[in-house]
């Protein structure tokens, strides 16, 4: 159902927690037992879904946005 892509996966609420966390795409991913890739795949799913970009990605590093700061308090809250 269409009311059931407006909830995101725990594994992409998950993998947005720790890279919001760590700062980092590579160490959530240590951090969670999965690949940079997984966890840069599941966030941008997420940002598809939420139609909202919650990281700036500059070169190698990740920042939150304005949006990702608030979401990753909201987030952290839920988990």
């Amino acid at each position: 159902s269409s009311q059931r892509r407006l909830i995101p996966s725990t594994s992409m609420l998950m993998a947005f927690d720790a890279s919001a966390r760590c700062g980092s795409f590579t160490a959530a991913a240590q951090e969670l037992n999965l690949t940079q890739g997984a966890i840069s795949r599941q966030v941008s799913a997420l940002e598809d879904q939420l139609n909202v970009a919650l990281f700036h990605r500059v070169k190698k590093s990740i920042q939150l946005t304005e949006a990702g700061k608030v979401y990753a308090q909201g987030i952290r809250a839920a988990l």
